[in-house]
């Protein structure tokens, strides 16, 4: 009896030990200000009411069963989803442990001893939306000040997001905050009426690759969007997407295109499609979390204006502070 129940405590520590094995990690370079993670990362993280003892005013719902919960609608939809990149802010993650002989007892890059309060990410669309150049995705963010939700197409090569056409993108905080409830309508809404945003969207690309450039057509370019920067800056001009810092990184951009070569093998010639790219390259890599999603719509709006693209609309949630 003695033996068997030594063998059976031995397969016990040995399922144990098997199991810590497979515990998910969370590890941080040094000087890194973002890591990337997976959704089973997420779901191993200490929930925001065990971290805080309350759940946060701005996060209704853990990020982890949000995602899921927009997943398991988009499957529904039979939109065969893909979870893309998840962003996590590194100042924003906190090693958390109930008890100070728990901190000093557990792995602290155990997921389930850490907390991820701010990340940015997108569930790409698959099915008939998925091409070559670029696929529908819905982006979510989970920022200081609460969640938001777009819907757009993100461009495969660089990952960049375009925004654009009415009620494509939404936020549960300030004066054109929406009730959870109503952004899981407005997602249920996109999935039923994702050809005509697919259309929108692409028809806009389109058109841009179909206008050819010369070197002179991007100085413009970058004169006016430095021009506008400015006069947002030093002139209480109106609101420009762009920053003359992000100009700057946005202009360095397409130099480095020029020299590297990096025109599309299949469309050598330059075109809007190059320029706009520059443009939503800077502001997807922005560090300006709570308002990349509104400058990405903003830039891709006036983008489409000055070239006369637009064959829309437009509707906007403002930046906030």
């Amino acid at each position: 009896m003695t033996q068997k129940k030594s063998n059976k405590e031995k397969e016990v520590k040995k399922e144990e030990t098997a199991a810590a094995k497979l515990k998910e990690k969370i590890v941080i370079p040094p000087n890194a200000k973002t890591i990337e993670l997976t959704l089973e990362q997420l779901k191993e993280t200490r929930t925001f009411a065990d971290a805080y003892g309350v759940m946060p005013k701005q996060f209704p719902i853990e990020h982890h069963v949000f995602i899921q919960k927009v997943l398991d609608m988009c499957t529904e939809a039979k939109q065969e989803p893909v979870v893309g990149s998840i962003l996590a802010s590194v100042k924003n993650i906190e090693r958390i442990s109930k008890t100070e002989a728990e901190s000093k007892a557990l792995d602290q890059e155990d997921a389930e001893n850490t907390t991820v309060k701010v990340l940015i990410g997108r569930i790409d669309l698959g099915n008939e939306f998925a091409r070559k150049l670029w696929n529908l995705s819905i982006g979510f963010m989970y920022n200081e000040k609460g969640i938001e939700i777009c819907v757009g197409t993100n461009i495969a090569i660089c990952s960049n997001m375009t925004i654009y056409g009415p009620s494509s993108h939404f936020r549960n905080y300030s004066r054109n905050g929406v009730e959870l409830s109503d952004m899981f309508k407005q997602i249920e809404h996109w999935l039923n009426d994702l050809e005509n945003i697919d259309g929108l969207n692409s028809e806009l690309l389109e058109k841009m690759i179909k206008v050819n450039i010369v070197e002179r057509d991007t100085d413009l370019f970058i004169g006016k969007a430095l021009k506008e920067a400015v006069r947002k800056n030093y002139h209480k001009g109106p609101n420009f997407p762009l920053t003359m810092s992000e100009v700057n990184r946005m202009t360095s951009y397409l130099i480095k295109m020029e020299d590297d070569d990096e025109v599309s093998e299949e469309n050598e010639q330059f075109t809007l499609y190059h320029l706009y790219n520059a443009g939503t390259y800077v502001l997807t890599h922005s560090p300006d979390l709570p308002n990349k999603f509104s400058y990405i719509k903003e830039f891709t709006h006036w983008f489409a204006e000055r070239y006369s693209l637009n064959a829309i609309e437009d509707d906007f949630i403002e930046a906030t502070e």
